[in-house]
């Protein structure tokens, strides 16, 4: 189940996410440029619209997270990369899209020893799938508002309607 949810609906997602951006702001051509553009555009689309928002984890020890504030053994915590991926501590105006950006460290795919094993393939699948997509297609454009899944675990698209 995991590998199916991290090799698919994962990168599924994150296709549908990326197009949308990247037709929602009207400039997909930043796709054309050579291999380094493309793996840019990706890693900000990584960061800007992640498949994934949420994962639990369990402490193994005791965590001080704050002042006065502990995590316990076996307590749960909810990690959201969706969060971390726009915190302005971390990113120069995170909610604006900009492959160029100096400060891309994106955790969309994890950190530490629990970082995606399949991270290499899902970034080459899509550096694949959308410059194939907007070189074949580049007067792609949204003919209607997208509209998002009403899901918990996955960040993702119900509709793309799309017209060239």
């Amino acid at each position: 189940i995991l590998l199916l949810n991290a090799g698919h609906e994962a990168t599924v997602h994150q296709t549908g996410n990326a197009i949308r951006t990247l037709l929602s702001l009207g400039n997909p051509a930043a796709l054309l440029g050579g291999d380094d553009a493309v793996a840019a555009t990706v890693e900000e689309c990584l960061r800007y619209d992640a498949p994934l928002h949420m994962f639990t984890r369990y402490a193994y020890e005791a965590v001080e997270l704050a002042p006065g504030t502990m995590l316990q053994p076996g307590e749960q915590v909810a990690l959201l990369l969706g969060a971390a991926n726009n915190d302005p501590a971390a990113f120069e105006t995170p909610r604006r899209f900009d492959p160029s950006r100096a400060d891309q460290k994106n955790v969309s795919f994890g950190a530490g020893i629990h970082f995606c094993i399949g991270a290499p393939l899902a970034r080459l699948e899509m550096q694949a799938a959308l410059k194939v997509l907007f070189e074949r297609l580049p007067n792609l454009r949204l003919s209607e508002q997208p509209q998002y899944r009403d899901i918990y675990h996955f960040h993702g698209l119900e509709r793309l309607m799309v017209e060239w």
